[in-house]
C-alpha cells in the first residue's frame, strides 16, 4: 500500500493514480511511470509500485519481461 502524503492529506485530495509498470525476467518492477492521477499522490504510487514483486512471467519455459498497468486508490479516511 502506498503512503498517503501529507500534503495531499492537508489538501484533502483523494483519487485513483494509475502507474504503468515493466516487469523484470524475475518479477520485479524495473520500469514505473505514472499515467494519470493527482500530481500531489503520484511519487508515492510510484514507490509504492517498484516494491512489488511478481512470479515471473514465463513464454516457452524462459522468463520474459512484461508490461502491465497498477491502479493505487487513494481515499481519505472519512470517519477521522
Amino acid at each position: 500500500m502506498p503512503q498517503y502524503p501529507a500534503l495531499a492529506k492537508t489538501a484533502e485530495v483523494e483519487g485513483d493514480v494509475i502507474v504503468e509498470v515493466t516487469i523484470d525476467e524475475e518479477g520485479k518492477v524495473a520500469v514505473a511511470r505514472v499515467v494519470s492521477g493527482h500530481p500531489l499522490l503520484q511519487s508515492s504510487a510510484i514507490v509504492a509500485a517498484k516494491q512489488w514483486e511478481f512470479n515471473p512471467t514465463l513464454l516457452n519455459d524462459q522468463p520474459i519481461k512484461v508490461s502491465g498497468v497498477l491502479t493505487f486508490r487513494f481515499a481519505l479516511d472519512k470517519n477521522k
